[in-house]
């Protein structure tokens, strides 16, 4: 498993697209909390839910302005912009988000605390 916060968003981004949702819930936090694009406030469980979700699925997508902004030894703000297509729930979906994560490291371990999505209009 990567170690840093920069390998560690590039891992994060690729379990999303191969639906690794082992990979994800090592790397999520207990208190990890998700402003969706709509306002929406998830949890860990609703999260692992939406990865664990057969309907859902990633068709295309890229990360772009990827940058890392370390606030101090254990908390760094990853900054990217996320543009993807897919389904969810017999839907489909088309996003376009400027997004903010927050790692965290806790007993030597890098996790995502805290994520916010926003829709580019």
């Amino acid at each position: 498993m990567p170690d840093g916060p920069a390998q560690l968003t590039s891992a994060w981004f690729d379990a999303w697209r191969t639906k690794d949702a082992g990979a994800i819930e090592r790397m999520i936090a207990p208190e990890y909390v998700y402003v969706a694009p709509n306002g929406a406030v998830l949890n860990r469980d609703t999260i692992l839910g939406i990865i664990r979700d057969p309907s859902y699925r990633i068709a295309s997508g890229t990360h772009t302005e990827v940058s890392v902004v370390h606030l101090g030894t254990e908390v760094a703000l990853v900054l990217h912009h996320w543009r993807g297509q897919g389904t969810f729930g017999g839907r489909e979906f088309v996003d376009d988000h400027q997004c903010v994560m927050v790692w965290c490291r806790s007993d030597g371990r890098w996790r995502v605390r805290y994520e916010q999505a926003s829709p580019i209009v």
